[in-house]
Parts: C-alpha cells; structure tokens; sequence
C-alpha cells in the first residue's frame, strides 16, 4: 500500500501500479531494481541519479539479466549508503525474487525515510520532550525509536490518560492508547469513542477510521494492529509523527 501510494503516477513505473495486496506479484516486479531505485528516492531524495538506471525505451525495448544487474547493484550501494543493512542480499537475490530478503530491504528502506524525518533540526517543537536534567547532546543521540516513543507518551501526558507506551508491540495493541494520542492530535475530529467499544478488532477498525481521517491509516491494518506487529506499528506512529 505504501508503494502504491507513494510511487503512483511515476513515468517509469507507474502503469505497472497498484500491485495487489493480496498476491506477491509485487515481488516480481522488483526484479529489474526500478521499483526499489524509486523507493530509495522516496525516502531519501536523491539518493540515485536515475539517469544512470536501465529503462525500457527508444534504446532498450526490455531489460535482459545483464540490465536488471546493473540496476540492482547500484539498488543494493544506494540503500547502503543511506544506513540500510544489505550484508545477505546481492543482485541475483532480488533478480531470482527471493520474497523474505526483498521484503526485509523494502522494509530497510520505508524505515529509513520514516524514521530519518525525525529530526529536531525539522522539528523544532521537539525540544519539548527533553527530560529535566537531560542536555540537547543526550537528546540527539537517542535513537528515532525511542524518540518516537516518548513523543507519544508526551501527548497520553498531556491528556491526562494514566498509561504510558515502551514498546510498539503490546502497549498499542489494544487499542486504547492510539484512541488517546488520535484524540490529543486532533480532538475535533477524532473523538475517544473507541474506548466504550470491548471487541478488540472492532475497536482497532475504530482507530484506524480515526486515522484515516488524518490521512494517516496506512501501515496497519486492524489484524496487525491486534497482533502487535512492532515494525508496522513503528511505520504507523512514524508516519503520524511526519503528519
């Protein structure tokens, strides 16, 4: 869903859009590395000069294996040169589909773009949550998690509410707590009416329909979000942050 929304409309790729969420066809259509190329630009701009990358064309009508590894390598340099681990991943690997190491690096890369927005030098309001006695030093060396994740806990604050989040996995999953921060945001549009619901699914419909109206449900579904799917969980609190 990501891909699809972000990717939509791109000259190179866009007629191949949107992949169906429910079939791995998306994983075929990363062989050639356009796909992933573009993704890597989506999140850190620039990264690659998509001059250099093999598009079928005037000059090239398709990608052969020699194309695709081409592309692929300068993929698998780009997405380490922005801070993504791709020690058991090589061109053939994407080339041949192996879906859990293509969606391993898809993941790498959407969490980079998230997670890299988290700046106080972009956000200046993020003064706020430091500690008492804690210096603007100690603060910037805090990873973007845990920055995220007090955040969070600066607005349940705010609102009064007595829990508190450590994690994206079982402090969310019932649901209350995003009720609580989705109400804080935005009170006149999100109200705190997801917590008289008791069925879990249902309550987690609730938050995610809450969510959308901040144009923010992406990342999660009411299945992952029962689940505790940290790294969904993460990518959807990330993605109300940059909001």
């Amino acid at each position: 869903r990501h891909i699809n929304a972000v990717l939509a409309g791109d000259a190179d790729i866009g007629d191949k859009l949107p992949f169906p969420t429910d079939t791995f066809e998306m994983f075929d259509e990363c062989k050639d590395g356009l796909v992933l190329a573009k993704l890597i630009n989506d999140s850190v701009p620039d990264t690659i000069d998509e001059r250099v990358l093999n598009r079928p064309g005037k000059k090239i009508k398709t990608l052969n294996a020699f194309h695709m590894t081409e592309n692929n390598n300068i993929v698998i340099e780009s997405a380490k040169g922005i801070g993504c681990s791709v020690v058991n991943i090589g061109s053939g690997d994407i080339i041949e589909v192996k879906e859990h190491l293509i969606l391993g690096l898809i993941w790498q890369i959407i969490r980079r773009g998230l997670l890299g927005k988290i700046d106080i030098r972009l956000h200046p309001e993020l003064y706020r949550l430091l500690e008492d006695d804690e210096t603007l030093e100690q603060f910037l060396r805090l990873p973007a998690e845990q920055i995220l994740l007090r955040w969070f806990n600066y607005h349940l604050k705010n609102a009064k509410w007595h829990r508190t989040v450590s994690n994206f996995s079982g402090d969310v999953k019932d649901g209350e707590n995003y009720t609580v921060l989705l109400n804080q945001l935005k009170p006149e549009i999100c109200s705190r009416s997801p917590l008289q619901t008791n069925d879990l699914m249902q309550r987690a419909e609730q938050v995610l329909d809450n969510a959308d109206k901040l144009d923010c449900r992406k990342f999660l579904t009411p299945k992952s979000l029962v689940a505790g799917n940290p790294k969904l969980n993460l990518a959807f609190v990330a993605n109300l942050f940059n909001t």
